[in-house]
């Protein structure tokens, strides 16, 4: 899952990147104690769940892929 975030960082879409970028910083954060287990859901669960990312995506396929990666993820901390 973790390739797949780093794929989504630089595929080329900035809505896309910005939100996968996000996401592999909050888990550094989470690994290192930085932020709490709870938090670190919460925050995940935000980047996927705003309309923000409804109109931004231009690419169905790459935001199911961003969506479903940072969910999975987002339980591992």
């Amino acid at each position: 899952m973790i390739e797949q975030l780093q794929y989504l960082a630089s595929c080329g879409r900035p809505w896309a990147e910005l939100r996968a970028r996000l996401a592999i910083d909050l888990l550094n954060q989470a690994h290192q104690g930085l932020i709490s287990e709870d938090e670190y859901k919460e925050l995940m669960a935000d980047l996927v769940r705003t309309d923000k990312l409804e109109e931004e995506a231009d690419d169905l396929d790459l935001k199911n892929m961003l969506v479903s990666t940072i969910m999975v993820v987002g339980k591992l901390a």
